[in-house]
Parts: structure tokens; sequence; C-alpha cells
């Protein structure tokens, strides 16, 4: 009769099998890069993989107990979005994001909230411009929002002014993401399935690790509409459209992020 496991052994039983399937993931990875850096893979090939197996660490991580292994894959995942091809930096970029997945799985302790801070910010983030041209602020702004269009739009102007950008489309994801590592700012839409940018900021200025971050609600309203009279004090209003640049910066401004 096969004997029954403990808690504690299955929970081991299960962080092996993690470990197992995670090196041979990045086996896959390490491989598409190094026949994209020889020449020898296709590029949008390689791009594919990157992104796959960024999408299943992100899953796995948090799931087999290794949340900063699923923050590091969420940000490979924000940085490959919308490439094409790999130049030689993007490449570089790439590999530092698959060393840091690599060594926090073979890390007998997972860091704590301020070494997980200080690891995520210090991942590449890939500018949609030359950084020459504009000045690069070290100021991480979280953007939450459904919206494809929304996310692309805001999040090319938010880069534009040379801030960091992580987009997330899950309102009850980014709790967790901004508890783990809080960013310098978080806009939230003001309408979401599920949670809306009201609820969230609310939720969020409750906790005492996300209460003093800055924080806007992204919207298409009018400034006197009603609904808005329900946000609370402290909290900005950015409409979306021709009014971001102005609201945006005036948050900008009353934060002093740059």
């Amino acid at each position: 009769m096969a004997s029954v496991l403990s808690s504690d052994d299955l929970e081991d039983r299960l962080r092996v099998e993690f470990m197992d399937d995670a090196r041979d993931r990045l086996e896959v990875m390490n491989h598409a890069l190094d026949g994209a850096a020889k020449g020898t893979r296709d590029q949008a090939s390689v791009i594919g993989v990157l992104r796959l197996e960024a999408h299943n660490f992100k899953g796995m991580g948090t799931s087999f107990g290794y949340p900063t292994v699923s923050l590091v894959a969420h940000r490979l995942e924000d940085y490959l979005a919308g490439l094409k091809e790999l130049n030689a930096k993007q490449l570089s970029d790439a590999q530092i994001f698959v060393d840091r997945i690599a060594e926090l799985v073979d890390r007998p302790d997972q860091p704590q909230l301020a070494e997980t801070n200080q690891i995520i910010r210090a991942l590449p983030v890939r500018y949609q411009f030359e950084v020459t041209d504009v000045e690069v602020r070290n100021v991480e702004i979280m953007l939450v929002t459904p919206s494809k269009v929304v996310a692309k739009k805001v999040g090319t102007e938010l880069g534009a002014c040379g801030f960091r950008t992580m987009t997330v489309n899950d309102p009850i994801e980014s709790i967790s993401l901004a508890v783990r590592v809080p960013p310098d700012m978080l806009i939230a839409s003001m309408v979401m399935d599920g949670l809306s940018g009201l609820d969230l900021i609310r939720g969020l200025r409750a906790m005492s690790v996300t209460r003093d971050v800055p924080m806007a609600l992204l919207t298409s309203m009018n400034l006197d509409n009603p609904a808005l009279k329900e946000i609370p004090h402290g909290v900005s209003v950015i409409r979306v459209g021709e009014h971001f640049s102005e609201d945006f910066a005036a948050v900008v401004a009353k934060y002093n992020l740059g």
C-alpha cells in the first residue's frame, strides 16, 4: 500500500518538481537566446519561446512559493510586448531576465520585500524611443487597465516622459504586485471588471505598505461627473484624451515625481 505523504513532504516534492521543470524551461530559453545571438535561430521564434516561458513562469512562480520569479517573468513579458525582432541590446537584456529567474529558482530562501524591490527595479526597461532624447527617471508607475488600447496609448505617453511603466490588466493581480513591489505611483482605470479602479485604490490605501503610494484614477468622465465625488481625498484624476498631458503634468508636479 502506498504511503500517504504529509503536507510538508508533499510541499517539498512539489518544489523539487517545480525546480526541475524550471531548469528545463530555462535551458530552452537559454538555447533560444544562444541561437538568436549566433544567427542560427529565427528571431520571431525566439521571441515566441521567451514569451511562452515567461507566461509559464509567471503562473508557476506564485503557485510553488516563488513569487519573485513571477514578478521577474511579468517584467519580461512587459519587455517583450510588441517586439518583432531582437537587437544586440535586447538580447543582452533578455539574458538578464533569464539569469535572474535562474538565480531565484536556485535560492534556498526567497527574497524578502526590500530585496525583491531591489531585484525588480534593477531589471532592464525597453523604451520606445532613443533614451538620449528623453531624461529617463528612476520612477516606476503601475498602470492598471484591462484595455489594450488604453494600456498602449497611456504607456507610450508615460514612457515618452521617461517613466518606467508596468502594465497590469487584472486589478486583482495588481494588488499582489503592488504589495510586493510598491510602485512610485499607481494609475488605475475607473471602470474595470471585477474590481473598479475606485475600489482598488480604496483597498490599497487601507494597507500600510501601499497607503502612501500616490494614486490616480484614469477616466473619460468630466470632472463634474457625480461618480468622481466618491474619490478619496488626495487621489488625483487623469482624463484620457486631449486632457491627459495637462492632467498628468499636474500629478507629476503634485507628487514631485520629476
